[in-house]
C-alpha cells in the first residue's frame, strides 16, 4: 500500500473513530446528567427535603462509601488525563478489558456532586477503544499511539466543545523534555489525523445532541464588551490575581496529595472523608459543585448579585475540592473548575476596581489556567470557546506570560 493510500486510510478510521469517540463522549454525558437530575431535584423535591444540609451530607456520604467500596474492589479508577498521557508514552498501549468499569468509576464521583470535570474517565475510556481496534486491525506502535492521540484529540474537543483544543493539547509540548520540532516532524500525518477524528466526533456528538438532547460545553460571552485603555489598565493586577490563584491552586494540591497518600489503604474512609466535604461546603457554598459549567452560566447572568466575599470563598472552596476529591479518591478531570475559579476571581476584580467583567474574567481565568497547565496554546484554543476571537490578544498575552512565570519548587508538580 502506497504511503498517500495508508495516510488516508488512517484518515478515514480517525473520522469513524472519532465518531465513536463521540458517541460514546455522549452517552456518558447523557447518563451523568439524568443521574444529576434524579439525585439533586427529582429525589430531594419528592421526599421533601427542600435545600438541606442533611440531604447533601448524606447523599454525598453514600456516594463516598459507593466510590470507596468501588475503588476497593476494581482499583484507583479512573486515571487522570495526564496519567493516561503519561501510560501511553512509557508503553505505547493502553488496557481496555475494563472498559465497563472505567465508565462507572468516571459516572459516580461526577453524579454524587463531585467538583470535577468528566475529561479524565472519558479519555481512558476512549484511549483504550482505540487501542482495541488498533490491536484487532494489528497495527503496532507508532500506528497504535497515532490512533490514541487522534481518539484523545476528539475527545477532549467534544466534552469542551472546542475542536482547537482537543488538536492543539496533542500538538504543544507537555513539559520542558518535549519540543514542537521533534514532536510535528516526526509524525506530521497526526494534524491529519487530530483533524480528522475531532471533525467525527464533533459530527457524532452535535448530531446526538440536536436529536436526543444532552451534552456541555462551556458557556460563551458575547461581544458586546469593553476593550480600551479603561480595561488594559488593570491588566497587571488581574493576571497578577490569576496566577496567585493558581499558586493557591498547587499549594492546595501539595498538601491534599499529602493527605491522599496516608490514607492510600483506606480506600472508604478517604472517600467518604472527599464526600463529607463536598456535601457540607456544597451547601453553603453551591457554586463549588459539579464541575463548573452550569454554574459558570449563572455568574455570567447575575454576577453582581453575589458579594465579593462569597465569590471569593467559592474559588477558593472549588479549587479546594477539585484537588481534595481527586486525592481522597473521587478521580476526576481539573479543567472546568480551574477555569470556573479563574472566572469567579475576574468578576471579584471586576466588582473591586469596577470594570468590564468579560474582560477582567478573560485574563484572570487564563492566567489562572496557564500558570498552573504551563501550556499556553491549549489555554488559548478551549478559552476563545468562552469568548469572541476580539479577545485574542489579551487571552494570549495572558497565557503566554503566566505560563513563563516560575512555580516554587517545593510545590512543582513532577515532570513526567
Amino acid at each position: 500500500m502506497k504511503k498517500f493510500e495508508k495516510i488516508l486510510l488512517f484518515g478515514i478510521l480517525a473520522l469513524i473513530l472519532g465518531a465513536f469517540a463521540g458517541a460514546i463522549v455522549w452517552l456518558v454525558l447523557k447518563v451523568m446528567s439524568l443521574g444529576i437530575d434524579l439525585l439533586w431535584t427529582v429525589l430531594p423535591r419528592a421526599l421533601c427535603f427542600g435545600n438541606s444540609l442533611i440531604y447533601s451530607l448524606s447523599v454525598c456520604l453514600i456516594g463516598g462509601l459507593i466510590i470507596g467500596l468501588w475503588q476497593r474492589k476494581f482499583g484507583l479508577l479512573p486515571e487522570e488525563l495526564t496519567e493516561v498521557m503519561g501510560r501511553i508514552k512509557k508503553e505505547g498501549t493502553y488496557p481496555y478489558n475494563n472498559l465497563h468499569i472505567v465508565a462507572v468509576s468516571a459516572l459516580l464521583p461526577l453524579i454524587f456532586g463531585g467538583a470535577l470535570g468528566p475529561e479524565a474517565g472519558l479519555t481512558g475510556l476512549i484511549v483504550g477503544l482505540c487501542c482495541f481496534v488498533g490491536d484487532r486491525l494489528k497495527y503496532k506502535g507508532a500506528e497504535v499511539a497515532a490512533l490514541m492521540e487522534a481518539g484523545m484529540a476528539a475527545t477532549l474537543g467534544v466534552i469542551f466543545g472546542a475542536p482547537l483544543f482537543g488538536i492543539v493539547s496533542n500538538i504543544e509540548p507537555d513539559n520542558k523534555k518535549e519540543h514542537y520540532g521533534k514532536k510535528l516532524a516526526s509524525k506530521k500525518t497526526r494534524i491529519f489525523l487530530y483533524v480528522m477524528a475531532v471533525v467525527g466526533g464533533m459530527l457524532a456528538m452535535g448530531g446526538l445532541t440536536d436529536l436526543l438532547g444532552g451534552g456541555m460545553g462551556l458557556p460563551r460571552f458575547d461581544a458586546h464588551h469593553g476593550m480600551g485603555f479603561a480595561q488594559w489598565k488593570w491588566f497587571i493586577p488581574l493576571l497578577v490575581a490569576g496566577v496567585l490563584f493558581g499558586l493557591l491552586y498547587l499549594v492546595i494540591h501539595k498538601i491534599t496529595g499529602i493527605i491522599g497518600e496516608k490514607l492510600l489503604k483506606y480506600r472508604v474512609i478517604s472517600c467518604m472523608l472527599a464526600g463529607a466535604a463536598v456535601g457540607t461546603i456544597g451547601y453553603f457554598l453551591p457554586l463549588t459543585m459539579f464541575s463548573g459549567e452550569h454554574e459558570m452560566g449563572d455568574l455570567m447572568n447575575d454576577w453582581q448579585s453575589y458579594s465579593v466575599v462569597i465569590l471569593i470563598i467559592s474559588a477558593i472552596g472549588k479549587l479546594f475540592l477539585v484537588n481534595f476529591c481527586v486525592d481522597l479518591g473521587w478521580r476526576g478531570g481539573n479543567i472546568f473548575p480551574i477555569i470556573f475559579a479563574g472566572v469567579t476571581i475576574g468578576y471579584v476584580m471586576a466588582a473591586i476596581v469596577g470594570m468590564d467583567g468579560s474582560f477582567a474574567v478573560a485574563v484572570t481565568a487564563a492566567a489562572l489556567y496557564a500558570y498552573i497547565m504551563r501550556k499556553p496554546l491549549t489555554v488559548v484554543a478551549v478559552l476563545l470557546l468562552c469568548f469572541p476571537l476580539t479577545y485574542i490578544l489579551p487571552l494570549t498575552i495572558t497565557a503566554v506570560v503566566a505560563s513563563k512565570i516560575p512555580v516554587p519548587k517545593i510545590i512543582a508538580p513532577e515532570e513526567d
